[in-house]
């Protein structure tokens, strides 16, 4: 399963530590990541800002054209008895159609002892039903309850730490491998993933980020009622077969994600240093110990609590008539829980006092990571942020860009965004420098903290500006022409942002804003030291 999208590939000439770069920022934003990610395109306020007062108002300007007017009054939404929202954007120049179903439950919903779990559940949601999957669940399910009983007998045995009895330890593995096997005899892999591209089925994938996990794929519109029986299927009656099989594969992914990759480890010194109360600090994945102990059963009960139908949104986009899809999804999807969604978190990460600073001595290209604490994505300021993403870090013309790759040529690339490593809470604002051959990592740091405060003093220009809204167009626009990315996009805000009308509004803001002053004020007061969160990679002891 991939666990995290990249909305700007890298460049085919970008050299190796850049394309590494590019791929742990997707990562980051999903863990978005999973997120990744987030949606991929820039998400704005909830809601409408303030007025300013009337002495220091300017006079409105004139709504600006978007290019995507006319698609907005396509969308349709509607919803079914069991409270699970349907977005549907009819498109029938082409004989296809894609998907997005996004659970809003994500890493940050782990807890202490089963971190983990949430990306297990994307895991699981490909090992089919009672009806897909198996070669005979009558005789399957009793053999699942007998691995169950295997594994609450090993696990009850280890928790005794010293005290265990190593031969009965011994026995009991043996007693849960063999029930692991027994059940594994009833399972046709791969079945469900092998139907949908029996017909036709592209793009079979899906990620986790933080905030949610996301599940989609593309098939010909004449197998939409095959995909409402299998996708309402797998989401209202998932099978956990193979589960600690695919523990084992989450465990070793996490091992070849973080553990042997150097900008992994940092990613991880990262967020742990910078989210000291909040789930966001778990790092997305899991710790290696939940990974190697918990069951099924609390697999299960997660998934009982968060993918119930008010707690989802699934957005379809082609060839498929609103007709059609409504009574697809009443007769596919109405077993889906009708429960309450489960309360967003009340874990707030404390006010950051002090700077907080990690150097991680590592034989590999150093990297730094600086952040600091932002806002939401449903924060009115966010937007700011996401501007100043893009005109310090977001390209070759941003302002970070010019000064330390191309004209003192001590990075090779700088990279800039918030929403990181999630959106649906406060999270943070960050940059990432590599620096170039030859450049001790903490003299390059010094150097970005040097260009802040030149854009301190001398903010951007309208030029700056102006590109940036150009960028942002085009961009949303790009997503839009694909069936795939616009389902992703419309169902990733209407989990985050509430309702998926902000995609739209979200592009509206950016046309209208005038920010050249308060985002020059924004770094004078985000990015002071004692809110600063940085962390280095040196190939031996620090050099500065």
């Amino acid at each position: 399963m991939n666990h995290g999208r990249n909305p700007n590939p890298p460049r085919a000439a970008r050299s190796r530590c850049a394309r590494e770069l590019a791929g742990l920022i997707a990562l980051a934003l999903l863990l978005a990541s999973v997120t990744p990610p987030p949606a991929g395109a820039a998400k704005a306020e909830k809601g409408k800002a303030k007025s300013a007062p009337a002495a220091k108002a300017k006079p409105a300007a004139a709504p600006k054209h978007t290019g995507l007017e006319t698609l907005e009054k396509q969308v349709r939404s509607f919803t079914i008895a069991n409270g699970l929202q349907f977005i549907l954007v009819e498109r029938h120049d082409a004989p296809v159609f894609s998907f997005a179903t996004v659970v809003n439950a994500g890493a940050a919903n782990d807890q202490i002892g089963t971190t983990g779990i949430a990306h297990m559940m994307e895991h699981m949601a490909f090992k089919g039903t009672e009806i897909v999957g198996t070669k005979d669940y009558a005789g399957e399910a009793p053999l699942l309850a007998d691995e169950e009983k295997g594994w609450d007998a090993l696990i009850a045995e280890r928790r005794k730490g010293v005290k265990a009895d190593s031969v009965r330890l011994a026995a009991l593995d043996v007693s849960f491998k063999k029930a692991q096997e027994q059940a594994r005899e009833k399972v046709v892999s791969n079945g469900y993933t092998t139907v949908i591209e029996q017909n036709g089925g592209r793009g079979v994938n899906a990620f986790t980020s933080n905030d949610a996990t996301v599940y989609f794929y593309s098939l010909p519109s004449n197998r939409f009622e095959l995909w409402a029986l299998m996708e309402g299927g797998r989401m209202a009656h998932p099978v956990f077969r193979e589960f600690y099989k695919e523990r084992d594969v989450v465990y070793e992914e996490r091992r070849l994600r973080y553990e042997s990759s150097p900008t992994g480890r940092l990613f991880l010194e990262f967020v742990t240093a910078a989210f000291q109360a909040h789930p966001y600090g778990f790092g997305g994945i899991g710790f290696p110990s939940d990974l190697k102990s918990f069951s099924r059963t609390e697999g299960e009960e997660f998934y009982r609590r968060n993918y119930v139908a008010k707690n989802m949104c699934v957005a379809v986009v082609g060839d498929v008539k609103e007709e059609e899809a409504k009574a697809s999804a009443e007769r596919y999807w109405s077993d889906l829980s009708d429960v309450p969604a489960p309360p967003p978190l009340d874990t707030v990460e404390p006010e950051q006092k002090a700077e907080r600073r990690v150097i991680l001595e590592d034989p590999a290209q150093p990297f730094i990571f600086i952040g600091w604490h932002c806002p939401a994505a449903t924060d009115p300021t966010f937007s700011a942020y996401q501007a100043l993403g893009s005109l310090l870090g977001g390209g070759d013309f941003a302002r970070l860009n010019k000064r330390l790759v191309k004209e003192k040529k001590i990075a090779v690339e700088v990279q800039a965004t918030p929403g990181f490593p999630g959106q649906k809470y406060p999270n943070l604002f960050i940059l990432v420098v590599v620096p170039a051959a030859g450049q001790g990592p903490l003299a390059v740091e010094k150097e970005v903290y040097a260009a802040l405060d030149s854009v301190r003093s001398t903010g951007f220009t309208e030029e700056e500006l102006d590109g940036y809204k150009v960028r942002t167009r085009a961009q949303k626009i790009g997503i839009a022409e694909s069936n795939s990315s616009l389902a992703l996009e419309l169902a990733q805000t209407q989990e985050i942002m509430g309702d998926w009308r902000e995609w739209f509004r979200d592009i509206e803001r950016v046309q209208a804003s005038d920010p050249i002053s308060g985002l020059s004020h924004m770094i004078r007061r985000q990015c002071r030291r004692r809110r600063r969160i940085s962390v280095a990679s040196c190939a031996g002891s620090p050099v500065s």
